[in-house]
């Protein structure tokens, strides 16, 4: 059976080809290879009205696919005129929680199920969440800056108006329950605070059993000293924190975000921050990545950002891979219908 592995800097070619092969170990099933590498997240991700969060050259891609059976992938592109020129296609994944650089619907149309891996950084972004709570609230990236840059000792950190909250009697408000949500509260009750959450599509059963209260929107931003989004980027999710929403803040709340940069409406965040109606943000994602040299978020003190680090780890790479291989061998070796499947209409238009 032959495979193309499309690997980039974070989940390798390695990586992928690794987890496919332990994950048919004893199925008597061998394998041939193409391979081809592109270059996130050294190179940001782009986007076309096909697809989006991709890196690569479709024509480059085409050039390795021709009598593939398997597609295996994080971020290269995988479009119609890709699909159009692996003729032998039978199942394609892309290691990650949303494979939005996967064309779905051409899959569909040709029975092709697009696997994917939801969740396999949920920990790490449960983590990074943490890392800059901390970091904002307690001034570490402050401290950090000006003794590294300025070689500045700043005591004013210490005093009453500047020094932040400790977490075990803070109101954390989540603004989504989903993998990454769930850990998050569960990593901020062991600190002893208080858990608050706001998720139209998730069951007051469930979020009782985080050991959260369900709540509106509107009491969440209220109440909360940090505001933590884990919502997945819709069209009804964009824009929803905007100047409405950042108004009804505590001046002493914190707003964090490790999920899309669309989420958040920058013009009246930034406008908040300067104004100090809002004590800081922190920041791993942005409407555009890297944002243009004018923003006017490199002219604010009261910000911790990171160039979209959340969800990198060892551990989130492997298990992305693990989860898209063992899928794939389910589908192959067991024909079982895949569980992870983002169009299980695919089934529909099957030869």
């Amino acid at each position: 059976m032959k495979a193309a592995i499309l690997g980039d800097l974070f989940i390798t070619n390695e990586v992928l080809q690794k987890a496919l092969e332990k994950a048919f170990e004893g199925s008597g099933v061998q394998f041939e290879y193409v391979y081809q590498t592109d270059e996130w997240p050294v190179k940001p991700v782009m986007k076309t009205d096909e697809v989006s969060e991709f890196v690569g050259d479709e024509n480059e891609v085409c050039e390795v696919v021709g009598d593939v059976e398997l597609i295996l992938t994080h971020t290269a592109p995988i479009t119609q005129k890709v699909l159009a020129a692996a003729e032998k296609l039978k199942v394609v994944g892309a290691a990650r929680g949303g494979p939005v650089n996967i064309n779905w619907k051409a899959c569909t149309e040709r029975g092709i199920p697009v696997l994917y891996a939801p969740g396999r950084n949920s920990g790490a972004v449960a983590e990074f969440t943490m890392g800059l709570m901390l970091a904002q609230s307690r001034n570490i990236t402050r401290s950090h800056m000006s003794m590294m840059v300025e070689k500045r000792w700043r005591g004013d950190l210490v005093t009453w108006e500047v020094v932040g909250k400790e977490l075990n009697s803070s109101v954390i408000g989540l603004v989504g329950l989903g993998a990454i949500g769930a850990k998050v509260a569960r990593i901020t009750q062991a600190f002893g605070a208080r858990v608050l959450v706001y998720d139209p599509y998730v069951s007051t059963e469930k979020i009782k059993e985080t050991g959260a209260e369900q709540v509106n929107l509107e009491t969440l931003l209220k109440e909360a000293d940090f505001i933590s989004l884990h919502a997945r980027y819709t069209k009804e999710t964009r824009g929803m924190i905007g100047e409405k929403e950042i108004n009804l803040m505590k001046p002493t709340a914190y707003l964090i975000n490790t999920a899309r940069g669309e989420i958040v409406d920058h013009v009246a965040l930034y406008k908040a921050l300067k104004e100090n109606r809002l004590a800081g943000a922190a920041l791993d994602v942005f409407e555009a990545e890297p944002p243009p040299d004018d923003s006017p978020l490199y002219h604010l003190d009261n910000v911790t950002v990171t160039s979209h680090l959340a969800s990198a780890s060892i551990q989130a790479a492997e298990i992305g891979a693990r989860v898209l291989a063992e899928g794939i061998y389910n589908y192959i070796c067991r024909q079982e219908t895949p569980k992870f499947c983002v169009n299980p209409d695919y089934i529909q238009h099957k030869n």
